[in-house]
This record gives structure tokens, C-alpha cells and sequence, in this order.
């Protein structure tokens, strides 16, 4: 169980530099996220910081 806490809260950093990675032209090319890849990604990123928010909290309140 704590392994999937941990899981949880590295995630959304992590999604966070995958997103700032795929906007960059000058690393992506022609590869470069478009608008809808981008708002989805974003999303996904801030419901994943959410989650492992919560995670922590659980984790330490233990409820």
C-alpha cells in the first residue's frame, strides 16, 4: 500500500516535466504537443497532484 502512496506523489512531478518537456519546440520538433494534447495532459497532471495530495494526507491522518 505505501508503495502505491509513493507511486502516486512522484507521479505528478513527474507529469509536470513531461508536460514543460513536450511544449518545447526545440526539443520536440514537429513532435510538439498541440492544444487538446496539451489541456488533457495538463489535467491529467493537476488530478494527479489532487490524488497524491490526498494520498499524503490519508497516509498520515490514517483515515
Amino acid at each position: 500500500m505505501l508503495s502505491a502512496v509513493v507511486n502516486g506523489i512522484a507521479a505528478g512531478p513527474f507529469l509536470i516535466v513531461v508536460m514543460l518537456i513536450s511544449r518545447d519546440r526545440t526539443l520536440m520538433g514537429t513532435y510538439v504537443n498541440g492544444r487538446l494534447a496539451a489541456t488533457l495532459g495538463w489535467a491529467a497532471t493537476a488530478i494527479m497532484l489532487v490524488a497524491g495530495a490526498f494520498g499524503i494526507w490519508f497516509t498520515i491522518t490514517g483515515t
